[in-house]
């Protein structure tokens, strides 16, 4: 289950049709520093810590490398941690993506560990581009695929950085693609702005932005910090919730 963690977390796996909607490029400008690093608790809706989170932002030249790193609350005796790495190289200015990995260190059921690797690059010809995955598990065959994208997408796993650098104002309301290159899927999705909410979370009160993020049925809900560097302070989707403990 919990290699799954981070798919769960952002917009994979979600049941319905994409949203019948218009649209553009939403990424307005970057409010983060150089090395910045966020770190998160992560636990279900009945309140169970599952895990721990920690997002960091490198700039290399006119790239950000983007890091996501998760790791399991509790290991059982004798078993290593279960963990989630993924790394997004991206445009500087743009958040446009360019390659992407991600390795994870699971468990079976039968509680035998389990490593999976994956890797994927965007390729751009006579104005189309192709998202090109590759996967394997446990050193076997790997698996392949490509995906043509519609314009205005953005990698799905660039999603915390993406929605903190929107142009917020209330009763924002616009959507861009999702390109999932671990379900090797795209997605229309929806961002709305209904209000601001003072919320309380590890890290200290805030006063925040509320956005609602819609792709398929599912309304998912993250609260960013009304002020610069618009952090994401927590992240619900109804199954998982991760919540700001400390920003460096």
């Amino acid at each position: 289950m919990f290699a799954v963690l981070t798919a769960a977390m952002l917009l994979a796996g979600c049941q319905g049709a994409t949203p019948n909607v218009k649209t553009s490029d939403v990424f307005a400008a970057a409010p983060w520093k150089a090395g910045e690093r966020l770190e998160y608790r992560l636990r279900k809706s009945d309140g169970k810590d599952i895990g721990t989170g920690v997002l960091t932002t490198k700039i290399e030249g006119d790239r950000l490398v983007l890091g996501q790193s998760y790791t399991e609350a509790t290991t059982p005796a004798g078993a290593s941690p279960v963990r989630d790495e993924i790394t997004v190289t991206v445009d500087a200015k743009t958040l446009k993506p360019v390659q992407g990995a991600r390795t994870t260190d699971a468990r079976t059921e039968d509680g035998k560990p389990q490593h999976t690797s994956t890797t994927w690059t965007y390729r751009t010809e006579a104005d189309k581009t192709r998202l090109a995955t590759s996967s394997e598990r446990d050193g076997g065959k790997a698996s392949t695929s490509e995906l043509t994208l519609r314009p205005h997408f953005y990698d799905n796993e660039s999603s915390l950085w993406l929605w903190r650098g929107i142009a917020f104002a209330e009763q924002y309301e616009h959507a861009y693609v999702s390109a999932n290159a671990l379900d090797r899927t795209q997605q229309n999705v929806a961002i709305r702005i209904p209000q601001r909410e003072q919320i309380e979370v590890p890290a200290g009160t805030f006063d925040t932005w509320r956005i609602l993020v819609r792709n398929g049925r599912a309304v998912r809900t993250a609260w960013i910090s009304s002020v610069s560097p618009y952090q994401i302070v927590r992240w619900d989707n109804g199954d998982l919730i991760f919540e700001l403990t400390k920003a460096e």
